[in-house]
């Protein structure tokens, strides 16, 4: 099954086409199963933006994908990176 996280559009899709495959169902299957058309599958596999988060959230569980709210990882950044002169500057 899929193992990582969903954070954009073509992260669902990919996980919902893994899923499905893993499950051994066919784009029409899986929407009966998740109680959507066939045509929300297609769009949601090709990595629709605007697909309707109830749908989605009901073709995940219908897979046994389930999603789960985490807070964003913090970003960590090389101090090669950062702009000393600005930070100096910002605090004087």
């Amino acid at each position: 099954m899929v193992d990582r996280f969903l954070t954009t559009p073509m992260a669902v899709a990919e996980a919902v086409r893994a899923g499905r495959a893993d499950a051994g169902l066919s784009q029409a299957q899986l929407a009966v199963k998740a109680g959507v058309g066939r045509r929300f599958v297609v769009d949601l596999e090709s990595g629709h933006p605007r697909a309707e988060l109830a749908k989605v959230l009901d073709v995940l569980n219908a897979l046994g994908i389930h999603a789960l709210a985490l807070p964003a990882p913090p970003v960590t950044r090389r101090l090669e990176d950062v702009d000393l002169n600005a930070v100096v500057e910002r605090f004087a």
